[in-house]
């Protein structure tokens, strides 16, 4: 199959099921602005996305992915009280307090380009982004070092003291407060950059 024939017919798949996601409020509203301008561009389209999450995570043995279940998850700031109240759903397993970055992939239509937007990434300070992928499709990986992981918790009872999970509230807000700047630069950058991309490619 012709390299950008399999590029477009992957765009349009990534676009219709991004549309649908949108129209079932799955997808994270601060990140739409960000999403829609690299989606406009010829050479880029995005595959999947996050804006950076807080998450309480039930988990019965480690690296048990399949099992793990959500006590809690948040796509903003929250106060220490929230967390009592999610744990009321727990049930057997060890209790994960985590606090994630943004992430977004990002399948660029050639090699150059996924440089250039991966440079504009790097330059926004999310440092820990990089080439997932240099197969078929050319994915790019944006994602910040910013995170948190903590046991707080075992079998439905949290161990840790009042003020050890204030702290880590806080440490996880300001990941957030963090995010959402590094998203408007990288959002801001875009604007100004892929017009370039553009013409330069």
């Amino acid at each position: 199959m012709n390299v950008e024939k399999e590029f477009l017919d992957g765009k349009k798949r990534a676009l219709k099921k991004l549309k649908k996601a949108h129209s079932e409020n799955k997808v994270d509203q601060g990140i739409l602005s960000l999403l829609d301008i690299i989606n406009e561009s010829d050479n880029y389209y995005t595959s999947s996305s996050c804006f950076g999450r807080i998450v309480l995570l039930e988990i019965p043995i480690i690296g048990d992915k399949k099992e793990a279940k959500f006590l809690g998850k948040w796509h903003r700031k929250i106060n220490a009280e929230e967390i009592p109240s999610a744990v009321k759903n727990a049930e057997t397993g060890q209790i994960w307090f985590l606090s994630q970055p943004p992430i977004i992939h990002i399948v660029a239509k050639t090699n150059n380009a996924a440089e250039k937007i991966l440079k504009t990434a790097i330059a926004s300070s999310f440092k820990n982004s990089g080439l997932k992928s240099l197969g078929k499709k050319i994915v790019i990986e944006v994602c910040s070092t910013e995170r948190l992981d903590a046991p707080v918790g075992k079998d439905g009872f949290l161990f840790c003291s009042k003020d050890h999970l204030e702290l880590l509230v806080n440490i996880s807000n300001e990941i957030m407060k963090k995010s959402t700047l590094k998203l408007q630069k990288f959002e801001e950058k875009l604007r100004k950059d892929l017009n370039t991309y553009k013409t330069t490619i």
